[in-house]
């Protein structure tokens, strides 16, 4: 910006008085002119000094935390919310000291993967969060696993915004929930803008979702960021929780945002990426990392940036009151999820990337127990409903809920032999991992790449023209994972129990369990 022009003084006069009168006379017209000079270059001085000062802003971030609130008793594995909290306070205390502001941004899906998380549908988190001083958080979909009315009582128990722009209500295309969150940081703004993936209509049970829509992510930030910088320049931030492949995309049809602080993915980001003048970045998940992304904002641009994922190892700090909050909920659980239910002869796998991309043990032992429980003899479970392994020895039920904390119930529907066919063949066909492949009992599938050749019920071809009874979880039967064909089945059931029971009661049925990879799915 232009700085204001010095006051200008007129010529003195050529005629020169005696000398006294001459020293008099200077005395008197240097106080004249030297006076409102001194005043116009400090109102200088001080102005070019407010327009130079550019700020700093360390904006921490997590996502995809699930419920992992416990330290690893493993010194060597990561993760805990107190260490979290330990480390988001230190940098915070070393920031006050050189005038640094710090934001600390979540990016959905704290809920849903632990029995912390699972019995307490989520309060146990925040609990812990209202403790950090969260500046703002995106909706994931697995915070509405346990309905509308547990969401909205967690938002107002939140001590913090919980953002997402693009959901609006459909009976009146209303907002559901704040959509921006505004923050002064010295003469600069910053706005967050928070988003939710439209996936969520299928990655969480759909009747949770039924009066909701999901508008477009990029036009909805397109809209908002065009709103934010209309009357003056100011760095907008889109809180994501849309996969960091999606962000890429928006990054490159948004590109007034600034930075993207994104989370679904489970994506660990060690350098900032950046398109065209947005940064993205993801600290992969689990409460593995913590990332810090340094901010230097000069008139209402990033003109500097420094970015790192710091490892929640065993060294570092620990919150004293976010550890006491989660000992008290440990207290709390009930000695009964402690239980042996049975023993793994062998180890049960329920790895991410495996149960998304083909057969494994576990897969196959959750199906044929949802035929026990069922009656049926076809059984299909979604691998993204798998959020854990077994190890071999005592299988305790907290182990069973860590495996299957979606409190999904089992169900069954007549499908025609054509319906299960164009489910089995978008199980195959979706590119992997994907949370949709399907586990399967009763069947046996044969693939020539993504294409479907081979599909024996029992060692009987499939017939498309027949009718058969299919067990599988509430949450398909409803459509989840964008498998509509399941909602066109006939006499959908509720069994009345739910998946980890069910799984429960298997385990105890047989004592020991030592499933085995059978060849029930094969890749040629």
């Amino acid at each position: 910006m232009r700085a204001p022009k010095l006051p200008m003084y007129p010529e003195t006069s050529h005629h020169e008085p005696s000398k006294e009168s001459n020293m008099g006379r200077y005395a008197s017209m240097t106080r004249g002119r030297m006076a409102p000079l001194f005043a116009a270059m400090l109102i200088l001085a001080l102005t070019l000094g407010a327009w130079a000062a550019p700020q700093k802003v360390t904006i921490l971030h997590f996502n995809d935390f699930h419920g992992n609130l416990v330290a690893p008793e493993d010194a060597e594995k990561l993760g805990g919310m107190a260490r979290i909290a330990g480390t988001i306070a230190q940098i915070r205390a070393e920031n006050a000291q050189n005038g640094t502001t710090t934001l600390l941004l979540i990016a959905g899906d704290i809920l849903q993967g632990t029995p912390l998380s699972t019995v307490f549908h989520g309060e146990a988190d925040f609990a812990a969060l209202n403790h950090m001083d969260v500046s703002a958080m995106a909706l994931g979909n697995h915070e509405f696993d346990y309905g509308m009315p547990n969401l909205h009582k967690l938002v107002d128990m939140a001590d913090f915004p919980i953002l997402s722009a693009n959901i609006r209500r459909k009976v009146d295309d209303t907002e559901v929930f704040q959509g921006t969150e505004r923050f002064v940081i010295g003469d600069e703004m910053l706005v967050v803008i928070g988003l939710t993936t439209p996936e969520t209509r299928v990655t969480t049970m759909p009747s949770n979702v039924a009066d909701l829509t999901f508008e477009d992510p990029a036009e909805t930030a397109a809209m908002l960021a065009d709103r934010i910088t209309r009357s003056r320049d100011r760095v907008v931030v889109a809180l994501t929780h849309l996969g960091y492949d999606e962000d890429l995309k928006l990054a490159g049809e948004v590109p007034a945002l600034d930075v993207i602080v994104g989370g679904h993915s489970h994506t660990k980001v060690d350098e900032a990426a950046r398109v065209g003048n947005t940064l993205v970045v993801q600290a992969k998940g689990y409460g593995q990392y913590l990332g810090c992304l340094d901010l230097t904002i000069d008139d209402g641009k990033v003109s500097a940036y420094d970015y790192r994922l710091i490892p929640m190892d065993a060294s570092r700090p620990v919150d004293d009151g976010v550890a006491a909050v989660v000992a008290d909920y440990e207290g709390r659980l009930n000695s009964e999820i402690k239980r042996v239910v049975g023993n793994a002869g062998v180890a049960l796998n329920g790895v991410r990337e495996d149960v998304r991309s083909g057969e494994t043990n576990l897969g196959n032992a959750i199906t044929d127990a949802m035929c026990l429980t069922s009656g049926a003899s076809i059984a299909l479970h979604n691998g993204g409903g798998i959020r854990a392994s077994i190890d071999a020895g005592p299988i305790t039920l907290e182990e069973v809920m860590q495996v299957l904390p979606f409190g999904n119930e089992v169900a069954t529907l007549e499908l025609t032999g054509t319906q299960l066919r164009t489910i089995l063949q978008r199980s195959i066909a979706e590119p992997k991992p994907f949370g949709g492949f399907l586990h399967v009992s009763g069947l046996k599938l044969v693939a020539d790449g993504d294409r479907l050749t081979e599909v024996l019920v029992g060692d009987q071809p499939l017939d498309d023209n027949k009718t058969y009874l299919v067990a599988t979880n509430a949450f398909l039967m409803e459509g989840g994972d964008g498998y509509e064909t399941f909602t066109e089945g006939k006499n959908q059931y509720y069994v009345g129990t739910k998946l980890d029971t069910a799984f429960v009661n298997y385990i105890e049925k047989h004592g020991t369990i030592s499933p085995e990879v059978e060849g029930r799915i094969l890749f040629r």
